[in-house]
């Protein structure tokens, strides 16, 4: 069986917004040398470079009024009522930038060409940054996405914050997985909100994107007996490669080239 990359598709709904690019595995500009460097390990190479990495399409931020950048729209959440002295819970207000160049206007985008249900075309808007209704999510809010993800049937999207790397700006993205083979709107990452204030760029890495397949969502678990063939197998795998280890430590790396390198070379079925 050779494998293939998943082919995933993304129908921009504005002109110039910033789309997903790929995962990498260099997580840091300056590597240091000697080994022992975490970039050294496969795993977490590996890790960092699964599916894409998702850039803020918007720059928008958090803080308090007098530290509100020039040129910006400031507003409040709606959970963010006033006390009855007029003062607020939380003294920091949202702000957005308008962006013309992809249609984002006083936090909203608008998607042209959408079809109704007699045929005919409209314009919709769609939210830049949005809120949850209820109070004991407060501190979450809505960054929406302004495109729509197709990948091939059963195949789902796992959304999540940036693999092996620490939140940027602030933001921390909560997980989410989402069947993209048919959902027809577009994604709304949901961020936690700092304590501090909270400042994204346009580019602005954010989050990563990983898919898997429907059917491995719940797996089977079964332990296996001490006297199975397979705990044998194991236990004698286990000795062999502490032996290789010892010889070479970065074994484990001639070992995956080499499983790949067999993989590859199967013909299909």
């Amino acid at each position: 069986m050779i494998t293939r990359a998943v082919p995933l598709t993304i129908v921009p709904l504005v002109p110039n917004v910033t789309l997903p690019q790929m995962a990498s595995a260099r997580t840091r500009a300056s590597v240091p040398s000697g080994y022992g460097v975490q970039e050294q390990c496969l795993p977490f190479t590996a890790a960092s470079a699964l599916g894409v990495i998702i850039r803020s399409p918007i720059r928008f931020g958090l803080c308090a009024l007098e530290q509100l950048p020039q040129g910006c729209r400031a507003f409040r959440s709606p959970l963010n009522k006033p006390r009855g002295d007029g003062s607020f819970s939380d003294p920091r207000v949202f702000y957005v930038f308008d962006n013309p160049d992809c249609l984002f206007v006083g936090n909203a985008y608008e998607f042209s060409g959408v079809s109704t249900s007699d045929s005919a075309t409209a314009s919709v808007r769609e939210p830049g940054i949005s809120f949850f209704d209820r109070d004991d999510q407060r501190d979450l809010i809505k960054l929406h996405l302004p495109y729509v993800w197709r990948t091939p049937e059963s195949i789902d999207t796992l959304f999540l914050p940036r693999l092996n790397q620490p939140a940027a700006n602030g933001v921390e993205v909560q997980c989410g997985l989402v069947e993209t083979d048919w959902y027809a709107s577009p994604v709304n990452l949901v961020l936690s909100l700092p304590r501090g204030p909270l400042r994204v760029q346009i580019g602005d890495a954010i989050a990563q994107a990983v898919f898997i397949q429907r059917s491995w969502r719940r797996p089977v678990l079964d332990i296996a007996t001490n006297h199975a063939q397979l705990s044998a197998d194991v236990r004698k795998g286990l000795a062999e490669f502490d032996r290789q280890l010892a010889e070479d430590r970065s074994v484990y790396k001639v070992l995956a080239r080499s499983a790949h390198g067999r993989l590859e070379g199967e013909k299909p079925d």
